[in-house]
This record gives C-alpha cells, sequence and structure tokens, in this order.
C-alpha cells in the first residue's frame, strides 16, 4: 500500500475547507464581512487541486490505457455515480414530497473538467515521448502545447461539459508536472520554520496583488490570463508550504483524505442542515452573525465526515477509494 503524505492531506482538506466556506457563504453565512478573503481564495483552491494532479503524475507501464483506466476509477466514476444518484434523488424527493434539492451536483464540474484535463495532458505526454527522442526538447513541446492550449482555453468562454475550463487551466497541471518532474518537490529539504514564513509570504503577495473575479467553473476571468496562472500557482505554494510545516491537523486532514467525497457531498449536506435547523429558515436573522455561521459550517463538516466514513467503507468503488473497473 502507498503511504499517504501527511501534508498533502493536510492541503487538501484546507482547500476543501474554502470551497465549503465559499458554498455555504452562497446562503449569506459568512458574508457582511466576516468571510473577507473569499475572493481571494477563489484564485487558488482549484488551481491547488489540478497542480497536485500534475504532482502526482506518473508513467505508467501500461501507457495512455493504463492511465486513462486509472483516472477513470477516481475521476470519472465519482463524477458518473454523484450525478445519477442526486438526478434520481432529485426526481423522487420532488415527485413523493414536493421537495425540490436545487442543483446539489453543481460542485461536480470540478470532477469533468480535472477528467478532461488529465486526458488532454496525457495524450500529449505519450503521443510526445513516442515521437520525440530528446529529454528537454520533448518536455519544452509539451511546454508549448500546454500553454497553446491554454490560452485556445481562456478565449473559448465556457464550453460544453466543462472543456473550456480543463483547456484554460491545463497549465496548471503542467505546473505541478514540472514541480516534481524537475524539481523533485517531495524530496526538497526545508525546515519547518522557513516553509511556513514562505508560505505566509507568498499568501500576501497574492492577497495584496488581487485584482478581477475569476470562476473557473465557468470558465470566465476578468483578469489576464498571466495573473490567472502566477495567482493559482502562488496560491497553490503558499498552502503547500503551509502545510508541510504544520503538516497534519485534526478533522481538516481528515477531510483532505477525502476531499473528493466532501466535495460531493457536501451541497447536499447544507441543504440538509439548512432545513433542519429552524433559525436557517430566517437567513436575513443569521446573515454576518459569526457563531451562527460557524454553526451551519460545524455542522456541514460533521454530516461530511460522517459521508467520508460511510461512503469509504460501504461503496468505496464508486468514492475513487477502490477500482471499480479492475485492470486487464
Amino acid at each position: 500500500m502507498t503511504r499517504r503524505i501527511e501534508y498533502i492531506d493536510l492541503a487538501k482538506g484546507i482547500c476543501i475547507l474554502l470551497v465549503v466556506l465559499d458554498h455555504i457563504s452562497d446562503y449569506r453565512y459568512f458574508s457582511d464581512g466576516n468571510y473577507p478573503m473569499n475572493d481571494i481564495f477563489e484564485q487558488t483552491r482549484m488551481p491547488l487541486y489540478f497542480i497536485l494532479s500534475g504532482l502526482f503524475f506518473k508513467d505508467y507501464q501500461g501507457g495512455i490505457k493504463e492511465f486513462l483506466l486509472r483516472k477513470t476509477n477516481r475521476i470519472l466514476v465519482p463524477y458518473l455515480f454523484f450525478m445519477a444518484l442526486y438526478r434520481v434523488l432529485g426526481k423522487v424527493l420532488w415527485h413523493f414530497a414536493g421537495i425540490g434539492i436545487g442543483e446539489v451536483w453543481a460542485p461536480l464540474w470540478f470532477l469533468l473538467s480535472l477528467f478532461w484535463m488529465n486526458v488532454i495532458f496525457a495524450t500529449l505526454y505519450y503521443m510526445v515521448k513516442r515521437h520525440v527522442s530528446s529529454g528537454l526538447t520533448s518536455e519544452v513541446t509539451i511546454g508549448a502545447s500546454v500553454l497553446g492550449i491554454g490560452i485556445a482555453g481562456y478565449f473559448a468562454g465556457n464550453l460544453p461539459l466543462n472543456i473550456g475550463t480543463a483547456m484554460t487551466s491545463l497549465p496548471f497541471l503542467w505546473m505541478g508536472y514540472l514541480l516534481n518532474r524537475r524539481l523533485s518537490f517531495f524530496q526538497l529539504s526545508i525546515r519547518w520554520q522557513w516553509a511556513l514564513l514562505a508560505g505566509i509570504g507568498l499568501l500576501a503577495v497574492l492577497r495584496f496583488t488581487y485584482r478581477g473575479e475569476n470562476y473557473f467553473y465557468l470558465n470566465t476571468y476578468s483578469s489576464p490570463l498571466l495573473f490567472v496562472y502566477l495567482a493559482g500557482l502562488l496560491g497553490t505554494l503558499g498552502i503547500l508550504l503551509l502545510s508541510r510545516a504544520i503538516r497534519w491537523m485534526p478533522v481538516v486532514s481528515y477531510i483532505g483524505r477525502y476531499s473528493i467525497i466532501v466535495l460531493c457531498t457536501h451541497m447536499a449536506i447544507v441543504k440538509v442542515v439548512i432545513r433542519l435547523l429552524p433559525a436557517c429558515k430566517d437567513e436575513s436573522a443569521w446573515s454576518g452573525n459569526t457563531m451562527q455561521s460557524l454553526i451551519v459550517l460545524a455542522l456541514t463538516i460533521a454530516g461530511c465526515m460522517f459521508c467520508c466514513w460511510f461512503l469509504s467503507n460501504y461503496l468505496p468503488w464508486f468514492t475513487a477509494q477502490k477500482d471499480l473497473i479492475k485492470p486487464e
């Protein structure tokens, strides 16, 4: 069994927590100034996951066929499972109880984009590996192709099936690939004090250079493309270095380990929390109230942790914990 890297789980936990906070704020909790960093973290939440995918990119012995099979198990299967589950559940609840669940499947866009990114990058990688012999030439060819696709995606806008987002965000995956392949990121020796200072410094730079509204899920950006990439890289490195210094935190590291399950379930849990708590029905009374907003967050995270435990133990084949499709 592959040994887990603790600080990677923590980094993923921080980011999925920021995603949950953002979606809770859509219901007017953590609003009116008590969550002022939301727009800043918007620039780095999704890029971190894209860069992590590149960090863990592996050239499998079975080539592109094995690679795509693994990504199908880890990314596409959870996407299809939760999308089908919510569609059926929504129809059943509406038909028999008149209860609408809204678009609780909305966060699943990320998995589809991540899958397309891996498909595009792997296709490029294995084609270049087959036809270009020189190591440097092959890396330049891959990099130039990735940047070209990223620029095309940036100007293409919101294409069907989140392909536009996948194209624009492809350079993030390539950044992660380079960090590990050329800089051996996981083997870098750095003292925790310096990692802490560097992480805080990078996030501070991101804070004071922030400009524009960038929405990855819609593939629409008010920032120049260079800033989109720079902000995503700075924020990602900041969170990774902070996580490397801290290494582990209860709850946050746990939800990071099962971040795909949290991503796929948290919107449904938020809906349940709001429906079950009488006080939540009066959103205006809760708007801007930090303590009450924290209660909503705590209940949501508790529900996510239960889903992580239940689904990882009883439905691991559909939640990226075990392979549904076995390799030949």
